[in-house]
């Protein structure tokens, strides 16, 4: 089933007047291949099989622009960069289709990413950030307990956040502007509002590359760490933020920083909302 999927994919993109394909199937496609199932399968069945293949149309954006997020550029000694901003949340209703909705299925984050290459607590650095020499490449890097350089979500709702604050001239640097406190009130909805995403490997100068999936559902891994009051976001919680999405609403990704020397040095990211129809 995944192989034919793939191939009406294929042949319905090839042929797409869009000029942003962006791996994804649109709108149209998945309406195009629902039809055709429609000739072997009942509509209810078919639905099933395109939400357990991930057949989903996709908003996409991404940036290769760099930045430096230091905590100690800042007053407060946190750095908030707001790197990137995702499209809008489309309506829920597709007109012209009878009882049909979209629906938000997946959040996905990729970041590249280091902190400042030092510091942290020795427990949780590798060693050769310790001044130590081993032979296993494996603990040559430290770990992510006690970093305190980051990336956290947060959904931008028009209706509930100032009409002048203009998001579109990425990366835009909150941290110049505002403290902490100031941008719980810039983003005061939903309630509550941000999440962790990801953090830098202790005291490590090496790009990182990492890919995080949020879904509707709660993550059932037991090692999980679950916190609702930490400083960098709502901890394991990322499900909450996939369901609090709506029409209008935009996902925003946060490097962050904090603490004195504490840095978070980005290269590049993507955002990937899959929602299905």
């Amino acid at each position: 089933m995944g192989s034919t999927l793939s191939t009406l994919s294929s042949a319905l993109t090839k042929d797409s007047e869009s000029a942003d394909y962006n791996g994804s199937p649109s709108e149209r496609d998945v309406d195009a291949v629902r039809e055709y199932f429609l000739q072997f399968l009942p509509l209810e069945l078919i639905d099933l099989v395109l939400d357990y293949a991930e057949y989903w149309p996709c908003l996409r954006v991404d940036t290769n622009k760099e930045i430096d997020a230091l905590a100690s550029r800042t007053i407060s000694g946190e750095a908030t960069w707001l790197y990137l901003i995702s499209p809008f949340i489309p309506p829920r209703e597709i007109k012209g289709v009878d009882s049909r909705h979209r629906r938000i299925r997946k959040v996905k984050f990729d970041m590249e990413s280091n902190d400042q290459g030092w510091g942290g607590e020795p427990e949780h650095r590798g060693p050769f950030a310790q001044g130590k020499i081993t032979l296993n490449v494996e603990f040559h890097t430290g770990t992510y307990n006690g970093s305190w350089s980051w990336f956290e979500a947060i959904i931008f709702r028009a209706s509930a956040s100032p009409c002048w604050l203009d998001l579109d001239s990425d990366p835009f640097n909150l941290g110049s502007s505002f403290n902490a406190n100031d941008i719980k009130e810039l983003f005061p909805e939903p309630i509550p509002n941000g999440w962790h995403i990801q953090s830098n490997v202790v005291a490590s100068d090496t790009p990182r590359f990492h890919s995080v999936s949020w879904t509707e559902f709660p993550e059932e891994s037991e090692d999980i760490h679950v916190d609702p009051t930490s400083q960098k976001g709502r901890e394991g919680l990322g499900h909450e933020l996939v369901q609090s999405l709506e029409p209008g609403d935009r996902v925003m990704l946060i490097a962050k920083a904090k603490f004195p020397n504490w840095e978070n040095h980005v290269y590049s990211a993507s955002i990937e909302i899959f929602y299905s129809v």
